[in-house]
């Protein structure tokens, strides 16, 4: 009788087991897939990245800029063009009425029109 108890256990084990490693592959290949999706993810960024790295390159080289330069109509500040805050003089913009969300009603006239 013990013997079949022990087998009975032993069984129950094995195939908690096989379960338990069936459940944790299933588990371990959708982290896989989270992970190359990560890569790719994280690949396409570095592309991104680079490529924004060379446009920026290209786009601040100082003999372009000093080309644009020459060819805009903008020219050295002076020092004599620079006020402060407190020198500027605001003036306030009017603000228009705000609009009515909802059209009044004139409750005699629904009146009326019921009776």
């Amino acid at each position: 009788m013990k013997k079949w108890i022990v087998n009975l256990v032993l069984l129950f084990i094995a195939v908690s087991s096989g379960i338990g490693l069936f459940l944790m592959k299933q588990r371990v290949v959708e982290y896989e897939k989270q992970l190359a999706n990560l890569h790719k993810s994280i690949l396409a960024d570095m592309r991104e990245i680079h490529t924004l790295k060379a446009d920026w390159a290209v786009l601040t080289e100082p003999s372009r800029l000093r080309k644009l330069l020459s060819e805009s109509q903008l020219h050295q500040i002076h020092v004599k063009q620079v006020v402060s805050a407190t020198d500027v003089q605001l003036t306030p913009v009017p603000v228009p009425p705000p609009k009515p969300q909802f059209e009044e009603i004139d409750e005699s006239e629904d009146i009326d029109a019921v009776q």
